[in-house]
Order: C-alpha cells, then structure tokens, then sequence
C-alpha cells in the first residue's frame, strides 16, 4: 500500500522519520532465512482486570506445538502469563505466591511504584508470599513483569514467568484506537531446542560473557510457527521483545509500511511511519498497520537481518566462542496474518498530535552523569567498573531533580539499558544510527550499540528509597551488570 493511501485510511499527517543509514543498509535477506511454514493459531493469554488478585508462580512440564517440550516456570498455569489490564488511578492489590523452588520476585517493567513495590532482588522470597499495593499513576501504555532476583532472572523468564501489563486512560481513549479483536499483544521470543523436542536453558561461559543466550526457535505468545486470521482493516499491534538477548528489526514482508504510535512509556507525540523497527530486549512499541489491501492473502512478520557494531571485532566469534543459536542480527520469520473476510471496523481517524507530552529540555538537567559499561575478563561486564553488590549504593540522585545520564558502551557487544522508577526521553546517540522512531517518546529501555554514546534526560519523582538500573540483557544481568540506584 502507498503511503498516502495508509495516511488517508487512519487520518494521520504526513510526517515521517526517515531511516538511518545503519538500517537501510541491511534491507534484503534470502528466503532461506524465513524459516519454516505456519500451522499453529496463535494463542493469547487469559486476562486479569479485577484489582485485587494473586500471580502463582509454580513449574511445570508442558507440551506446546510441533512437539516441543518446556520444563516450564508459569504465572497461573500460563505461559506466557496473563495480561494485567486496568486504568490509570487504579489501585491494586497483588499477592505473589511462589512455588518454584527458587527464590523470585516481581518487577513491574516501567511502572513507577515505591521501591517496597519494584522487585528489587533484595526483596526476593523463596517460598510463601509477597504483598503489593501501589496506584498506577503512569499513563496509558505497553507495560510488563517479570522476574526479579539476582543470577537467576535470565532462566526464570526464559521459562516461562513474564506477561503484558496495559495501562488504559482518557487521553488514549479519547483516539478511538482499534480494540477488542483489533488489537493484537504479540510477545516474541527466542528459544533453543534440542533435537529431542526440550527447550533447553544451559548459556555458557561465553554466552554470559558475551552474546547472551540466543535461541533457534521463536515463539510468539508462546507457541512456535504461529499463525492469526485478520479482517481487511487496521489492526493495533502491541509488541514486546521478550527475549533474554535477542535483538529483532521488526518489519513485515515485502516492506509493508506501519505507523508506530506508542513506545515503553505509551504514545508517541505524533505517529511516525516506518518499515522496520529494532527492538531490544525489554522494549515495546505500539503499531498500527493497515492490512486493506491484502485481502485473500497473507503477510509474515519478520524480523529483517541487521548487522551489529562489534567495537573490536568479537560479535562474529560467538559461535567459535561456544554459542549454538544463531547469530545476533539473524533473519527470522516471526508470524503469519491471514487476511480475509470483510471488514466490520468503522472508519477511524487520528490528529496529528496523538499526546500532549513535554519533555524536560536538556538545559533543564540539574547534572550530568557517566555510565561506563565495559566487559572485563576477570570481573565480567561492569556498570562504572563495579560488578552488582546488594547493599552498596552505586548512585544517589535527589528527588524531582533532572538529570541526563550519558551511557557509555566501551564493550564488544550491545547492552540494553533499563533504568527502574523512571521513563526517560532518549536526547541523542553518537554515530550514524540516529533516534529510532520508538526512541521520540518516553522511554524505559534503550539500546546502546558497541562503540556508542547514548544520552538520556530524566527526572526523579518517584518515592524515596533503593531503585536498580541495568543491562536488560538477561544473561548481563544475572552476571553483575546492575546497580543500585537511591532517590534522596
């Protein structure tokens, strides 16, 4: 479909954010790497929108689609587990229950809660129950938990234990945006099979210290090769990379273009077309895509092939290294739409302005502060030099200060980095990648490339007491790349 045409069908303006020179160099990729044909529905997870309720995490052994087996962690017997919905000014009350035979805890990916709330590692418990209260103040958004407890985080997710959180309010309401069957929550995910059918967690050495644990196998709301049937209209794609490390440049075949909407911390000031988007691990974007024009056809998702920065040349020594999934940057066939039918969707129209948000100026910022992330050979990968203690406080930053934090990638490999009790606005990035079209709204989670400069402007207002912020790859994670952050 032409541009215009998608413009003139969801009532959008015409500006657009070109793409970087990094990405537009990657644009082709072979059929052999779309793998595979799509033969299983895809699933959705059950929801929750009573305030007061209980997420049981237990294990299990389960069954999934083309005779795949998982030594499964879950949320309320469902993997993925199900999607939290409720409003701004909700109050909720929440009681986590444990019976995994380790020790856990949850964290409420981009919700600003008191540190008591956060699922900080320190608050993790090995047995029995943990209580939140908390109000969602935050806005309309994409949001998610997962696990929280330190060394073991990577494998509690990768079995099982994370879900969407989705926050509505009067702004986004007020945009009509497609709901009910026309808005999808897609979570993807990599896994690694063995040739037994066994989803296998076992990262090595290397794979900890470097690439993090790549799987062979994606799965997109938890099942493998999957499919979902559309009407000719606009659908609403809530997406969220909730792999251990794998990075996805999200497109769809044959270049179809999609607006972006929304990103972490919920809509975008104005819809951004596109047609391809790198997500990290930990990080969401809202889509809109018009699928009119392909009735009686299908689409796949994809996720295009993408080359990584290496900053020294190590990036392409993982599988010499001992990892047996596919390389970072990897083409993958994610999903099949199948369109049919007639469309029984009213005709919709967006502003030009989706949100009223006002983003601190950086002139505003009351300091600036250096976030060095480097590997090193004895100490793993380090935040400031410092692998991650419990106790010790790394940073204290006044509350309702602002400040721009400047991440500072000296390493062989990418790092995503999230910083709790906070959305953040992305300012700039050295090099020739640019802002992303995701990175012109609030954010939680940015992607910092080997070599790169990554700055972002962010004010304390949440409640005094001990945040975290780290690498949101997993495996970084669970190796010491995290620090304790203090609001005063």
């Amino acid at each position: 479909m032409k541009r215009k045409q998608f413009l003139r069908r969801v009532g959008l303006g015409t500006g657009a954010l070109a793409l970087s020179p990094w990405l537009t160099s990657c644009l082709t990729f072979s059929d052999d790497e779309l793998q595979g044909s799509f033969r299983n529905r895809l699933p959705f997870p059950g929801q929750i929108t009573d305030p007061s309720f209980n997420l049981s995490a237990s294990s299990a052994e389960i069954e999934l689609p083309e005779s795949l087996s998982l030594a499964a962690f879950q949320f309320n017997n469902s993997v993925p587990g199900p999607t939290i919905r409720h409003v701004k000014g909700q109050e909720l009350n929440i009681q986590f229950t444990n019976n995994i035979g380790q020790e856990s805890i949850i964290h409420w990916h981009g919700l600003i809660v008191p540190p008591e709330m956060d699922g900080h590692p320190k608050d993790a418990i090995s047995g029995g129950a943990y209580d939140y209260e908390f109000s969602l103040n935050q806005r309309a958004g994409t949001y998610w938990y997962h696990p929280h407890p330190h060394r073991i985080t990577g494998e509690q997710v990768y079995r099982g234990l994370a879900g969407f959180f989705i926050i509505e309010d009067d702004e986004e309401k007020a945009l009509n945006l497609p709901s009910g069957n026309y808005e999808i929550p897609l979570v993807i995910q990599d896994r690694r099979v063995s040739d037994s059918g066994q989803i296998i967690y076992n990262p090595s050495m290397p794979e900890r210290m470097m690439t993090g644990f790549l799987g062979d196998t994606i799965l997109v709301n938890g099942a493998p090769s999957p499919y979902h049937e559309v009407e000719p209209g606009v659908y609403r794609l809530r997406v969220l990379n909730g792999s251990n490390a794998r990075i996805y440049n999200v497109a769809f075949q044959d270049d179809l273009s999609f607006m972006v909407i929304g990103t972490d911390g919920g809509l975008l000031p104005e819809a951004i077309e596109t047609n391809e988007l790198l997500m990290a691990p930990g990080e969401r974007a809202d889509i809109l895509v018009d699928f009119s024009g392909l009735k009686k056809k299908s689409i796949h998702l994809i996720s295009k092939p993408f080359d990584v920065p290496s900053g020294g040349g190590m990036m392409g020594m993982q599988n010499m290294m001992g990892s047996s999934g596919p390389e970072q940057g990897t083409g993958f066939d994610l999903m099949e739409f199948r369109i049919d039918g007639e469309s029984k969707q009213e005709s919709m129209g967006l502003p030009s302005q989706l949100s009223e948000s006002t983003f601190p100026e950086a002139s505003s910022a009351d300091r600036t502060r250096s976030i060095r992330l480097d590997m090193q050979m004895m100490n793993g990968h380090t935040i400031n030099g410092r692998q991650f203690e419990m106790e010790r406080v790394d940073e204290r930053v006044e509350q309702g200060s602002t400040e721009i934090w400047e991440f500072i990638n000296n390493s062989n490999v990418p790092h995503p980095m999230h910083v709790h009790a906070v959305q953040f606005k992305v300012l700039d990035r050295s090099g020739n990648r640019g802002l992303m079209p995701t990175e012109t709204g609030w954010k939680d989670t940015v992607l910092v490339m080997p070599g790169e400069t990554v700055r972002v402007i962010m004010s304390f207002n949440a409640p005094k007491g001990l945040y975290v912020f780290h690498c949101h790859n997993l495996e970084h994670e669970d190796n010491g790349m995290m620090a304790n952050m203090e609001i005063i």
